[in-house]
């Protein structure tokens, strides 16, 4: 997601999943200051939603920049023509798997039937990938 992404979101009605237990922080009180300054701005948003996507935001700007490698080792599996598909390795690969995890975790506490899609690499970055 880009900010550009944040103005259209922020006048969408789009509720996401919620997670099961409530999240509290303390942050500086310029952070405050600027995220009650967009309450003002779209007051049909919550608290919540702001900062939520703020935070989908700066994680999708981090998770472009963690680590991978090629991996040439191991194939993954074999694309149609029997060509060996090579995947990836490295941090970001590893980040993707352990959110999964707790996505699944979180996702058993609320006892939700349907479990999101997760795939790895999320589709916004298909065009940004880094290999190192």
């Amino acid at each position: 997601m880009k900010t550009n992404d944040l103005l259209t979101i922020w006048s969408a009605p789009d509720p996401p999943r919620l997670t099961p237990k409530q999240l509290s922080i303390r942050v500086p009180m310029l952070v405050s200051a600027k995220i009650s300054a967009l309450l003002d701005l779209y007051p049909k948003k919550t608290k919540t939603d702001i900062i939520g996507d703020l935070l989908i935001t700066a994680l999708e700007m981090l998770e472009k920049e963690l680590p991978m490698q090629k991996n040439s080792r191991d194939p993954e599996g074999h694309e149609s023509d029997g060509e060996a598909y090579f995947g990836y390795e490295g941090i970001r690969k590893d980040y993707f798997q352990i959110t999964e995890k707790y996505l699944r975790k979180m996702e058993k506490e609320a006892h939700i039937k349907e479990p999101m899609v997760f795939s790895y690499p999320p589709a916004y970055m298909e065009d940004d990938f880094k290999w190192e």
